[in-house]
């Protein structure tokens, strides 16, 4: 696939976090006291006074996920009951975590598998590493990840938090790794790609056509996953369930 107009997409190295520091530290008010007097309670401001977005975290760890997404989240693993979650992207290595976490406060039996070229910003502690795994590897070198195919057992949850090279990550995993009902998930971009970049999107998605589709719930769950939740399917199925249908 020609990828090669990826420049006029977003700098996504410095979208929503990556590249900040990756530790988690408590909001701080700069333009307010934290302790509001109850006699002034309706001269009391009532925007938060800071960018909410880094303040969420899961035991410490910055979580690049807002309470929206964590919500679609739980609802989609509740649901699908994976066996394998895979994160392109770990930063500070919080979502891993939270995954791992939720997974088991849901009696699910789940491998999380974190993938970065730079594993230097994660802070997990040592631990905290029961049924994780951390592997370093490219999304501009798909071999980099050739690793996973040994690794997976299905139901998948394959999650693109790298934003980089996403739709030739996406035909990879398609190739080589998903299995019907499997999930490939791209957080955040999809919204300032069909803005900056529409036609390309739409010639890229449309080249998933006979092997993916959109799940509709949770692609409408929040902006964070804002139409960017897909489905490996079986189109001749879905086709005789259609015609049932009418």
């Amino acid at each position: 696939m020609d990828y090669d107009a990826r420049q006029d997409f977003l700098d996504l190295n410095e979208f929503r976090g990556v590249g900040e520091d990756p530790v988690y530290r408590p909001p701080r008010l700069i333009d307010r006291p934290r302790g509001w007097p109850l006699e002034r309670w309706a001269e009391a401001p009532r925007d938060l006074g800071f960018d909410d977005f880094p303040r969420y975290h899961w035991k410490g760890l910055r979580l690049l996920k807002d309470p929206a997404t964590q919500s679609a989240y739980h609802d989609l693993l509740w649901e699908m009951r994976p066996r394998t979650i895979i994160e392109l992207g770990v930063f500070s290595g919080g979502s891993l975590v939270w995954l791992r976490d939720l997974t088991r406060m849901m009696d699910i039996e789940c491998q999380v598998i974190g993938v970065d070229r730079n594993l230097s910003r994660c802070q997990i502690p040592a631990t905290h590493m029961d049924g994780i795994s951390l592997h370093e590897g490219d999304s501009r070198a798909l071999a980099s990840l050739a690793f996973l195919r040994e690794r997976v057992r299905h139901p998948l949850v394959f999650i693109d938090d790298a934003h980089c090279n996403t739709f030739n990550v996406m035909r990879w995993a398609v190739d080589k790794l998903l299995a019907p009902g499997d999930y490939f998930i791209i957080e955040d971009m999809m919204p300032f790609w069909e803005r900056y970049s529409p036609g390309l999107l739409a010639k890229y998605l449309a080249s998933f056509k006979d092997t993916l589709e959109m799940d509709m719930v949770y692609a409408n769950a929040c902006p964070q996953l804002e139409r960017g939740v897909f489905r490996r399917s079986v189109i001749e199925e879905q086709g005789a369930q259609f015609k049932g249908s009418a």
